[in-house]
């Protein structure tokens, strides 16, 4: 072979140039001969190597280049066709994030040559996957209003930000050898690569989740980890590089003269159950030292602003913070300590998804979602104590019975939103109708109670005394046992089982996102064998939480199978399950909200007709001043905008919302007399309709 020759050729010429002697084989007969030297085994490898050695293959054949071509084009097709449906923005949104993931994967830049027609069209197809919208304008809308000499924007009261759900950042801090190689690296949430989250889950599942998910027992660390809650202003600014949580809020303070000696995020782990914050991160005295610390340095009570389950942990905080079992600053301390509580999209009431991620693991996170099955996700949602705080409260009285629910329709043809969680069997819906009617189908309802039984009937021990030392989700009109449930820590965080602090100098802003379809009903099947449409009709199998991906009621006695197969937790909801007529789409119903928090748990407790208001001599004895102003969601001008633009009502998206973000603004620089209530929503009505008669 020409290698091999060559190789020996070299050998001659050392040989030639150093005046040594090649190997001489001496023959009787023949005559004496220089032989080639004998082949070294590296030259033999490198021979063979280069025979099995794989061409290189062009970029544009690749399989890859291919699959995100072909998912490019039918993303551009999907951006000007796409219907408005909730569940066909859901379905578009995780089709452009995992296209993003797999564009992370590819060095496009070393497979393209070096030329500006190349420069160019990579900076369009960036632009096209991490689109800039015209509405997103950094430092807006403070830069544009903070010379306007009637609002004197300016740095007034110190700033407190509370993070809602999966919102602050974990690190893991854990020595042992299975956590060195994530040492203070981010287990959730992350600033600075955007897959990085993601790599460890697809890399190492099982270990991931060993390190994510809590004892079940204690609800604390397993034994051998050790996660804790990113400090600073950005353990929530950003979720992922490039996607937005708080930034918005802090880059507008700063822009008013805020920085980290004058507004604090007080980041916490989510996971943990409200008690066990305490218990293990002394999360609470942390927070009350920040507070009076910020008085006593610089004279001024504190604004408080929280963003969704934020707003259900900071009223939990005032009663400990009350009470001789907590903090011990006695009745009077939020009056002295707390100038404003500016509630942004809090889930006063509960959420009815936090009952079907309880229940069978159905949870919108799309880490989750996509790699994780449902018994997976069921089994790590209810080891997050912290989740379960989310529950549906204030029982059928304020969620609805079976006949009616407050945000029915006054001349409602459909089933009420009071059946939370419906049981249908396909075997009885009809087949070819265009407009079936879902009631033929139905095994049996369930209201908010219903449900709640039905979540302790099929979730494991462990989950059901979690709930009990921690939470309740019932109702108290009595105004005698609320005050003595002022010592009742499970209490804390139930609006309708507890009393704000008497401190009528302290103001409540509500601040939330209306004009979104919010998922408010569910139309739910249970199984033990046969296999479910979703596993006939999708590439994806959906599994029940038992991992199996079936569906029962193929017999002819329903009732007694739907009996029989709620004692083992094999729940679902129902994608088969459509009726656009009774806004009802892949099993679930939507009504008015913000896209992930109802209508009536967002404004109930703030509106004039409701729990702080028209019954504050029950949950509001201080008779703190309750202003709720409602954002309407507006599309953006972009299509491209999936962040929702400059008036943004969405759950999160509202954190960038100008207007809103301008009331919270008035409200820090001593302006808040210039926020004034708004509504725009029936809520109040709503409202009028839930009849709570006090009790002495």
């Amino acid at each position: 072979m020409k290698q091999r020759r060559k190789n020996s050729q070299k050998q001659l010429d050392w040989a030639k140039s150093t005046g040594s002697k090649l190997p001489i084989v001496h023959s009787s007969s023949d005559p004496v001969i220089h032989k080639e030297p004998r082949e070294l085994p590296e030259d033999i490898m490198e021979d063979v190597s280069a025979l099995f050695k794989p061409k290189p293959v062009p970029f544009w054949k690749r399989k890859r280049f291919h699959f995100v071509v072909g998912v490019t084009v039918g993303l551009m097709g999907a951006l000007y066709g796409a219907s408005t449906t909730p569940m066909a923005q859901t379905h578009l949104n995780d089709l452009q994030a995992f296209l993003a993931l797999q564009i992370a994967e590819m060095d496009i830049q070393s497979m393209l040559p070096a030329t500006e027609a190349v420069d160019e069209m990579l900076g369009n197809f960036t632009s096209f996957l991490k689109p800039a919208p015209t509405s997103d304008i950094p430092f807006m809308p403070a830069t544009a209003f903070k010379q306007v000499d009637e609002l004197d924007l300016k740095p007034h009261f110190p700033v407190v930000l509370i993070p809602g759900i999966v919102s602050s950042g974990l690190e893991s801090w854990g020595t042992s050898e299975k956590s060195r190689k994530y040492f203070r690296k981010r287990m959730w949430g992350t600033t600075i690569d955007l897959t990085a989250m993601f790599r460890s889950v697809l890399l190492d599942k099982e270990l991931w989740t060993e390190h994510v998910k809590l004892d079940t027992t204690t609800g604390l660390d397993p034994p051998g980890i050790k996660l804790r809650a990113a400090l600073g202003l950005d353990a929530a600014d950003y979720f992922v590089a490039g996607y937005w949580v708080w930034a918005k809020i802090i880059e507008n303070l700063a822009t008013i003269g805020y920085d980290s000696n004058t507004m604090h995020l007080a980041s916490y782990d989510w996971r943990l159950s409200f008690s066990n914050l305490q218990i293990r991160d002394k999360y609470f005295s942390r927070l009350m030292a920040t507070i009076e610390t910020s008085k006593k340095t610089g004279g001024l009570k504190t604004v408080v602003i929280t963003h969704s389950m934020g707003g259900v942990l900071f009223p939990y905080f005032l009663k400990w913070v009350e009470s001789p079992q907590g903090g011990n600053g006695g009745p009077t301390w939020a009056d002295d300590y707390i100038e404003s509580f500016v509630n942004i999209a809090g889930p006063m009431a509960g959420v009815p998804k936090a009952m079907t991620a309880m229940l069978s693991g159905s949870f919108g996170a799309y880490l989750l979602e996509k790699f994780f099955s449902r018994k997976e996700r069921a089994s790590l949602m209810r080891s997050w104590g912290g989740g379960s705080s989310m529950l549906p409260k204030g029982t059928d009285l304020i969620w609805g019975s079976h006949e009616r629910a407050p945000d029915d329709e006054e001349d409602e043809s459909h089933q009420s939103h009071g059946n939370m969680i419906s049981f249908v069997s396909p075997s009885l819906l009809p087949q070819n109708n265009l407009k079936p009617d879902i009631t033929d189908g139905l095994i049996q309802n369930h209201t908010s109670e219903d449900a709640m039984n039905l979540l302790h009937r099929v979730a494991p021990f462990d989950y059901n005394e979690m709930l009990r030392l921690n939470y309740s989700y019932g109702i108290t009109t009595s105004k005698k046992q609320l005050e003595a449930n002022s010592e009742d820590p499970t209490k804390w965080a139930n609006p309708f089982e507890s009393q704000l602090p008497k401190a009528p100098n302290m103001k409540i802003f509500c601040f939330y996102g209306v004009g979104l379809p919010t998922e408010r009903s569910y139309y739910y099947s249970a199984s033990t064998d046969g296999t479910s449409p979703a596993c006939n009709n999708s590439s994806r199998c959906d599994e029940s939480i038992d991992g199996n991906c079936t569906l029962g009621g193929t017999t002819d006695n329903i009732t007694e199978i739907y009996a029989h197969q709620l004692q083992a937790p094999h729940l679902f909801i129902d994608s088969t399950v459509n009726d656009p007529a009774a806004r009802v789409e892949t099993g679930v119903r939507f009504g008015n909200g913000d896209g992930t928090v109802p209508l009536i748990s967002l404004g109930y407790m703030c509106t004039p007709s409701g729990g702080w208001t028209k019954h504050a001599d029950l949950y509001n004895p201080g008779h703190n001043p309750i202003i709720i102003k409602e954002y309407i969601n507006e599309q953006p001008e972009s299509k491209l905008d999936v962040r929702g633009g400059s008036k943004a009502g969405d759950h999160i998206d509202i954190l960038g919302n100008w207007e809103m973000t301008l009331d919270v603004l008035k409200v820090v620089s001593n302006q808040s007399f210039n926020v004034t209530s708004r509504i725009i929503t029936k809520i109040d009505e709503y409202a009028q309709k839930i009849n709570i008669q006090h009790q002495v």
